[in-house]
């Protein structure tokens, strides 16, 4: 500190002039500096021991992208001494979590303080170790000691709403979003899609004409048992090579959150959910209901990383005999191929309905224009992703046999 060595220089020239002129009141200004020095020395160390601190026990152990908690530190003075300007701080690796706070602590007194915890990005962090910094009253010395342990908390992925994604049904691939009559339809609302002319008015649905700014109707099944699958299963391709971008807005980010929502959707459903994915390690969660099933995944999700080594064709093949039949698989990958097709029809002649999410994050043509029409064409069913949407935020985002044609006429004109 500045202060202490501006104090040290002065004690120093106050000796040399003491020896050089023996000069009596050099030599008390010697002492007093030097007594000065040690009380300030020995305030700082004894200060910061008086000084204990503590994590609110009810702090919370996890959260999700996009919430947030709040923390809560005491921090008490034992001693019968006041502590001016004691600085205290927390770090954490958690992305814009850093808390400071410069206050004083009355004799026996406390200081409390909340922090508001942003939860910005997946996965375990750290919040830091709370610090306590006291300086002397002169800021000749400070001492630094550490009163609360780091702890981690788990973040768990988003799991955005998918009002329009549409579940699997019996038969081939939809050809669109026709209309039903009333006398074809059940009572219950299966999805929801943009209005045509000839619905019926008493059909619309309003929360989520609100939400697009288009009218929106709901579109009903004659039953929902359609709907009824001993099994779904969640597929993520997590292999390293198939990734596009990075971070946030990369495809690892939202592969892991489409499958959070999906498995929350089919959960609160009351449906059995199974979960595969090669990545940093292997994760299998055989399928089963329940809450306490779904925060297993979750956490998983949480913790999962793209640097996988094995295609996610080769993975649907080395698992397609757990499958069985009538079980609804869904295959989340930014790289659709070709070689999908083996496996995943397969998967169908064992009597198992596939549903493919494709990331379309790179430039979507030629070869997975190509794949995306061929899987089309053998019925099954597409939901293209593009950059900055999320899975069925609008209702074109289903792929129907046409849609190769429909942009093969775009890149013409």
């Amino acid at each position: 500190m500045k202060s202490r060595a501006v104090l040290i220089s002065l004690i120093l020239i106050f000796l040399v002039v003491t020896l050089v002129t023996g000069f009596v009141l050099m030599l008390r200004l010697l002492v007093l500096a030097a007594i000065l020095l040690l009380i300030s020395y020995l305030w700082t160390r004894f200060s910061i021991r008086s000084i204990v601190g503590q994590r609110s026990k009810n702090s919370a152990e996890h959260c999700q992208v996009g919430g947030r908690f709040v923390e809560e530190i005491t921090i008490v003075n034992n001693s019968w001494l006041p502590k001016p300007l004691i600085r205290v701080e927390v770090n954490g690796d958690q992305p814009g979590h850093r808390n400071m706070a410069i206050f004083n602590l009355s004799p026996k007194g406390s200081y409390r303080w909340q922090s508001e915890v942003h939860c910005q990005q997946r996965g375990r962090h750290t919040l830091g170790a709370v610090t306590a910094t006291v300086s002397d009253p002169f800021g000749f010395f400070s001492s630094q000691r550490k009163l609360v342990d780091a702890r981690s908390v788990l973040v768990y992925p988003a799991t955005p709403e998918l009002p329009f994604f549409q579940q699997f049904g019996h038969g081939e691939s939809t050809s669109g979003y026709g209309s039903s009559s009333a006398s074809e339809i059940g009572a219950n609302a299966a999805r929801v899609r943009e209005y045509i002319g000839g619905d019926v008015l008493s059909h619309i649905h309003w929360r989520s004409t609100a939400h697009t700014g288009k009218l929106m109707v709901k579109e009903f099944d004659a039953t929902r048992s359609n709907y009824a699958f001993k099994d779904v299963w969640i597929i993520i391709d997590m292999h390293q090579d198939s990734q596009v971008s990075h971070g946030n807005n990369g495809t690892e980010e939202h592969s892991v959150a489409i499958a959070a929502s999906l498995i929350r959707k089919f959960i609160e459903n009351n449906q059995r959910v199974g979960l595969i994915a090669s990545a940093d390690q292997d994760y299998f969660f055989p399928p089963e209901a329940g809450s306490q099933h779904l925060l297993n995944m979750l956490e998983a999700l949480a913790l999962m990383k793209a640097t996988g080594q094995l295609p996610v064709e080769q993975l649907l093949s080395d698992e397609i005999e757990r499958f069985g039949s009538n079980a609804g698989i869904i295959v989340i990958t930014p790289s659709v191929s070709s070689r999908l097709i083996a496996p995943l029809q397969q998967a169908k002649q064992n009597g198992s309905l596939v549903t493919i999410i494709s990331l379309a994050f790179s430039d979507f043509g030629g070869t997975a224009v190509n794949a995306t029409g061929n899987l089309i064409s053998r019925g099954f069913q597409v939901h293209v992703v593009k950059p900055g949407t999320m899975l069925a935020s609008s209702p074109d985002n289903e792929w129907s046999p046409g849609a190769q044609d429909r942009i093969a006429g775009k890149r013409r004109r």
